[in-house]
């Protein structure tokens, strides 16, 4: 699967070097299996991330570990009850850094699993592509790899956040769309490289595998440069839609929205031949985009999330709904930068389902061009906990 040259690929971004010691790279990609004697769908995740990398020199530091601080002497003055033991802190909070691989799936059955490495054990150092950490690889067109957790190493390391199980992945890639940047400022960066790509090979996931099919894989590829992540951290996309207008599946359709960047929301939608882009900032000459994720009352298959999003440029309005029932939802623990245990809960769900509702301005009347059904959505919905120090 070569990449055509006018396509942006992962491996032409590279990270600015202050955030060796200071934010988060993060390299996405989601991409869509087949069980092998089943046929079922399973939405898959693998994902490099550099957090603080530069800052550890001889093991990961997990700003979740439990670090005793209290020494021999501390424990006298406990012992002698001094105003001094007052002062104790039980715990030593320290700086996170470390490059972690993650990957897993989506759906009822979620689960993720994390490897930890160090900067200096990474070949091909602070960059995206190629690399090769542990027994992962990322290149120009390829991923491969194997991530396991037993149950000793997660009782052992629970600040490992992972789950118990282990997966094996060779897949090649091709990027078949991408957007601009969504967000953009100074060194900081959202880059949908990959809204619509084309993933090929397999995946072993708890002895269970997986054929991924290029025509069924409906993948997506993204670049994240962040001081920290955005909060509220919102995110939808999907290229697997089909028109309700014609019936027909929209091969040449995709689309993502991330935020919140300082209040703004960035959105980008191909459908067909329309391309609309609004990126992450005030502008004069279109409205800001609204959004809202919202629990919706139970039906029969139980409770549900709404994930919504609407923009409206000078020419066109975009409006965007997908549903997923919180039994398929699953959350994710982030760290992030800043220390002080802070981590990102991020609500997770790839099997997102709704609608995407294309509309071009006539005068003051509406016409519709393109109403399509979503299918496979990742949906995201994050905030920021923080734990007592």
């Amino acid at each position: 699967m070569a990449i055509s040259q006018k396509i942006i690929n992962c491996s032409k971004i590279k990270p600015h070097g202050m955030f060796k010691k200071n934010g988060i790279v993060w390299n996405r990609f989601i991409f869509s299996g087949l069980e092998s004697t089943t046929g079922a769908e399973q939405l898959f995740f693998i994902e490099l991330e550099m957090l603080n990398a530069g800052l550890a020199f001889d093991n990961p530091v997990l700003g979740f570990k439990t670090r005793t601080k209290i020494s021999e002497d501390d424990l006298q003055y406990v012992l002698a009850g001094t105003k001094a033991a007052h002062d104790l802190q039980a715990e030593s909070i320290v700086m996170p850094s470390y490059i972690v691989v993650r990957a897993g799936m989506f759906g009822k059955d979620a689960k993720q699993l994390c490897g930890y490495y160090l900067l200096k054990n990474v070949s091909g150092g602070f960059k995206l592509s190629p690399i090769e950490v542990g027994k992962c690889v990322f290149t120009d067109d390829k991923i491969s790899g194997e991530l396991s957790c037993s149950q000793e190493e997660l009782q052992s390391h629970p600040e490992y956040m992972c789950d118990v199980g282990i997966m094996r992945w060779d897949l090649r890639y091709e990027i078949h769309h991408a957007f601009p940047a969504g967000y953009k400022q100074k060194n900081e960066l959202w880059l949908p490289c990959g809204a619509q790509a084309m993933f090929a090979g397999s995946v072993s996931f708890d002895n269970c595998e997986y054929r991924v099919v290029p025509k069924s894989s409906c993948g997506y590829i993204d670049v994240n440069f962040m001081r920290t992540l955005s909060v509220p951290f919102f995110h939808l996309s999907s290229s697997n839609l089909t028109s309700r207008i014609s019936g027909k599946t929209l091969f040449n359709s995709c689309f993502a929205v991330q935020g919140m960047y300082h209040g703004y929301l960035a959105l980008s939608v191909k459908l067909e031949d329309v391309n609309i882009v609004v990126p992450a900032r005030e502008s004069r000459n279109m409205a800001i985009p609204m959004w809202s994720c919202a629990e919706m009352p139970a039906d029969e298959e139980g409770e549900k999330l709404h994930w919504s999003v609407s923009a409206d440029t000078k020419k066109w309005v975009v409006d965007i709904d997908v549903m997923c029932y919180t039994s398929q939802l699953f959350v994710r623990n982030i760290e992030l930068p800043e220390g002080k245990r802070k981590m990102m809960k991020l609500l997770a769900g790839g099997t997102g389902v709704g609608e995407v509702r294309l509309y071009r301005h006539v005068g003051k009347n509406l016409e519709i061009i393109e109403d399509a059904h979503i299918a496979g959505a990742l949906c995201e919905f994050g905030q920021v906990e923080e734990s007592e120090l």
